[in-house]
């Protein structure tokens, strides 16, 4: 069996690479890059470092061949031979790759399945899309599967120079479930450690977002407040851990609320989060997970989507408003707050005019005008430098 994974990244090696391994296909990667094709035909293996409480665990992962992106006839060929693509390439780059997986999916008498492991809650039906409008006969497209694909692992760092004289190195958690529509895949269907295929996939994609990624963006950007740079370190702090905590709780509401308890979850399975955050060798810095705000603070996504859905089962998402508020504070590597990309001002009066354009929500709604005074209670974080010192009675070192 033959998989091609196109995106050589933290997903593409330390999450999908390792799993099709684990389940006998043989590899083959699409790279950006000719200096990490170079690496990985070099040593024709990477290596992915699994860890969690119970200790960490080393996987050489053989790689068959790897390809860079000026490779094109190597590539289409390598889709046409195998049974599963794999995109890792974020959701913004998936328009650069279709046409070459419309090419190798024309060359194909039978079926193959194409898995996105995006950021995207319709990253399948997107990426058929895109395929479809790349194939000279676009009904071919009916021929194949295409799914998103909702991941839990969490791959934070990538070790090793691609130009080095190790393999490269990719450091994630254990966790190696990942849900697929199945009703959007062709038989038969891969067998994939960790995969399970459902029929209902968007109820998936919240719980992952309104739980796992709500508490995430939680300790990261009221870790930002108060000086931690690692998520790590960040939830050992008592005060961030129960927000994040809450946060989630929040979230979890509104999903039994629309799907049921069961689904929804339960708090030792909050708990079971804030224990994989807690995981020191995984490493990963507040700044990248708080990173992109601007997104982040959408409408329909972790923070507000999780806020609004509690509220339509009457839970009040106070601690999700306090999240939103110090991600609306957060400030990028360059300064740039999620307001200042939506071209707005600074002043907190400009602070109900975000939460519109940004977020969605109506200046009258009860939520947004708790997210407003937070803003003013962490208005400090404005002046650089300045550390958040206690969350329940906002306190401040000043620094600058």
């Amino acid at each position: 069996m033959k998989a091609v994974i196109i995106g050589a990244g933290r997903i593409g090696c330390g999450l999908a690479g390792e799993l099709l391994h684990a389940s006998g296909y043989e590899l083959v990667f699409v790279t950006r890059t000719a200096d990490t094709a170079a690496a990985l035909n070099r040593f024709g293996c990477y290596r992915v470092i699994l860890t969690d409480k119970h200790g960490r665990r080393e996987v050489t992962v053989p790689v068959a061949c790897a390809l860079d992106a000026g490779a094109t006839e190597s590539i289409i060929q390598a889709i046409a031979e195998a049974e599963v693509i794999v995109t890792a390439v974020c959701a913004q780059n998936l328009a650069a790759i279709a046409p070459l997986i419309a090419a190798g999916l024309s060359r194909r008498s039978c079926p193959a399945n194409v898995l996105a492991f995006e950021n995207m809650d319709n990253a399948g039906p997107h990426l058929r899309r895109l395929v479809r409008s790349a194939m000279l006969v676009p009904r071919d497209v009916n021929l194949h599967g295409f799914s998103g694909a909702v991941i839990s692992r969490m791959v934070t760092q990538r070790i090793a120079h691609a130009s080095g004289d190790q393999p490269l190195t990719f450091v994630g958690d254990t966790a190696p479930e990942f849900v697929v529509h199945g009703p959007a895949l062709r038989s038969p269907l891969p067998s994939i450690q960790g995969m399970t295929a459902v029929d209902d996939y968007y109820p998936w994609v919240l719980r992952k977002l309104y739980t796992f990624s709500a508490g995430h963006a939680t300790a990261a950007y009221l870790g930002w407040l108060k000086g931690y740079h690692y998520i790590h370190t960040a939830i050992r702090d008592a005060e961030i851990r129960s927000a994040v905590l809450t946060a989630m709780s929040e979230g979890q509401s509104g999903l039994a609320a629309r799907y049921g308890s069961q689904f929804a979850g339960s708090k030792a399975d909050l708990e079971k989060i804030v224990e994989r955050f807690e995981n020191a060798v995984i490493n990963d810095p507040v700044t990248r997970v708080a990173r992109d705000p601007h997104r982040k603070l959408g409408a329909k996504e972790r923070l507000v989507g999780a806020a609004r859905l509690a509220e339509e089962a009457g839970i009040f998402p106070q601690q999700l408003a306090m999240a939103t508020a110090a991600a609306l504070c957060f400030r990028n590597a360059e300064g740039r707050r999620a307001g200042d990309d939506a071209a707005l001002g600074h002043d907190a009066a400009c602070v109900s005019c975000v939460l519109n354009q940004v977020c969605g929500l109506d200046s009258e709604n009860e939520f947004c005008r708790k997210v407003a005074i937070s803003c003013e209670q962490l208005a400090p974080s404005y002046s650089s430098g300045n550390l958040l010192l206690s969350l329940t009675r906002p306190m401040w070192s000043w620094l600058s």
